[in-house]
């Protein structure tokens, strides 16, 4: 008896994990949106363009919608966050490799980066479109991750008071 009470007192307690869900299936609903990117970044699907692209765009978010509606979890909310912090990393990362592609940023800055890094001494121009992007990627990243937040959080709420 007391071998049992040494082990479960010895025994260190579990950590808290931020999210549960399971690694594979948060790196696979990353992975399905960089198709659009990469082809974006390397100008083979024009951004816009027609039904390949927005299939690009738009299918891994569906993919995430599913998860947020049929996946039972008790962290949806935090399920959801952190995935879309991971999207937003993984758009930078795209972004950054491929900023001198053809199609990259690098090349063909938006407007909207480029009245920004006008603000910047010639030195610091490069420096501030990447800064910019990186900022872009973020925003949508986690905003995308806080949208699916709600919508998981909502679903759980209701399927706990259906009976």
């Amino acid at each position: 008896m007391n071998t049992l009470l040494t082990r479960t007192e010895t025994k260190a307690p579990r950590p808290m994990r931020l999210t549960d869900m399971p690694a594979g299936l948060m790196l696979a609903l990353v992975a399905v949106g960089l198709p659009r990117t990469v082809l974006a970044d390397l100008d083979i699907v024009e951004p816009e363009s027609g039904l390949l692209y927005y299939f690009l765009a738009l299918a891994p978010f569906a993919a995430w919608l599913a998860v947020a509606v049929f996946r039972r979890t008790s962290k949806p909310f935090m399920d959801f966050v952190v995935l879309g912090a991971l999207y937003a990393l993984s758009l930078s990362i795209v972004h950054q490799v491929l900023w001198n592609a053809a199609a990259g940023y690098g090349n063909k800055p938006t407007a909207g980066a480029s009245d920004f890094a006008e603000k910047f001494s010639p030195a610091f121009q490069e420096l501030a479109l990447r800064g910019y992007t990186v900022g872009i990627a973020t925003i949508i990243g986690v905003g995308t991750g806080l949208v699916f937040a709600v919508i998981a959080t909502v679903v759980g709420r209701v399927r706990t008071r259906t009976p």
